[in-house]
């Protein structure tokens, strides 16, 4: 914000303040969420997750940009008091109504003694927090693919715990700190935690000596590189045209891939994929790849490009393949000599269903995610 516009905009930053002590919302939790959005995706999962752990404090929910559809709204309101910014901050008078909120919630948060306020990917958090006095601040960076680094770089200083989802992404938010100067002193707040899903507690019965059920779970986005799915499902069928190639997601053009079209419901997902042997995720970018942990316990293997935090979520030759070829070309055949030496090694296939269902098991439990997200609010409390 420059000079002009702050100086613009404080009487209706003034008018939020003065709305904030007419109105006196009470949040006996303490706790405030600003998330982006409620509409499907990994990042809008996880959100539902963390606020899970915390309904039942029915914390204080704020959405600050346009969603997509409503998959997750339901699903926020039981977790706590819903407000929906984003309705305002959308329209023709969006100057008027971003400053209104800044001195509506800064006051709001600021009467709350030892408020947490934790937020992810919101532009409208990282111009809040300079207004923000004792409260406890909490980020977390799913990804940097697409994300203004400006935006979360200024706010740094602000930041009491940096929550991060691999040790890729930790590594790569060190190497812009030093490349802008950030000092090293705010690295000590920089968190990993992995994600969770709901585990399957056995894994699902499958044949594994039926024709090859391939499946690739994504939104229709740039970064997910369906079209190299669709010409490695082109470049496998010509060969074995029994394998069968599917998509979830909101995909339009797929053939020869067959289309089971969006699935929001994730006792869905699990219950159309148990079925399936092999999961294909061919990004350019992940922050985690939530999407892999979903295939494991559900005994799917992941076949995955070498990105962001993919290679921490299973064990390369074991109960994944990584794929580490950059050429688009390369990707595809290199996944397609992995498809074709688990068609024909259906022992191999079989045992490594079984370690992916395992190491999901272990390693992404809802209970632990939950206890590590939990002791960093305690902490906060208790600062």
């Amino acid at each position: 914000m420059n000079n002009l516009e702050r100086l613009l905009g404080l009487p209706f930053f003034y008018t939020g303040t003065l709305t904030d002590k007419i109105l006196k919302w009470n949040n006996s939790s303490s706790l405030f969420f600003l998330f982006p959005h409620y509409h499907t995706g990994g990042a809008e999962q996880i959100h539902i997750d963390i606020l899970r752990i915390f309904a039942s404090h029915r914390p204080y929910i704020i959405i600050t940009n346009k969603s997509r559809n409503k998959v997750h709204y339901k699903e926020m309101q039981e977790c706590g008091k819903l407000i929906d910014m984003s309705k305002y901050l959308n329209n023709a008078n969006r100057f008027i109504v971003k400053y209104f909120f800044l001195g509506f919630l800064s006051s709001l948060i600021n009467r709350h003694h030892k408020s947490i306020v934790m937020s992810s990917n919101s532009a409208f958090f990282y111009r809040l927090v300079c207004h923000l006095n004792d409260s406890y601040l909490i980020d977390i960076i799913h990804g940097l693919f697409g994300i203004n680094h400006h935006n979360w770089l200024q706010a740094t200083p602000k930041i009491d715990r940096r929550i991060v989802v691999s040790n890729s992404i930790l590594g790569r938010i060190q190497d812009i700190y030093r490349k802008n100067g950030v000092d090293s002193i705010y690295d000590c707040r920089l968190q990993l935690i992995y994600n969770s899903v709901p585990l399957c507690d056995l894994i699902p019965e499958k044949n594994y000596y039926a024709p090859l059920q391939i499946v690739f779970i994504a939104r229709n986005a740039q970064e997910k590189r369906f079209y190299l799915y669709r010409k490695l499902a082109q470049n496998v069928i010509r060969e074995h045209p029994d394998i069968k190639f599917y998509c979830i997601g909101n995909f339009v053009e797929t053939e020869p891939v067959i289309n089971l079209g969006e699935i929001v419901s994730r006792k869905m997902l699990y219950e159309i994929i148990q079925n399936f042997h092999i999961l294909v995720l061919c990004s350019v970018s992940e922050g985690f790849g939530l999407v892999i942990v979903e295939g494991m316990t559900c005994g799917l293997i992941p076949l995955a490009t070498d990105v962001g935090g993919v290679k921490e979520t299973f064990q390369d030759r074991i109960n994944g393949m990584l794929v580490k070829a950059k050429d688009e070309q390369k990707i595809i055949d290199e996944f397609t000599s992995y498809i074709k030496e688990l068609n024909v090694n259906r022992d191999l296939l079989q045992k490594m269903n079984c370690s992916a269902h395992e190491y999901a098991k272990e390693h992404f439990s809802y209970d632990r995610f939950a206890a590590e997200y939990l002791r960093i609010v305690v902490e906060g409390k208790n600062n």
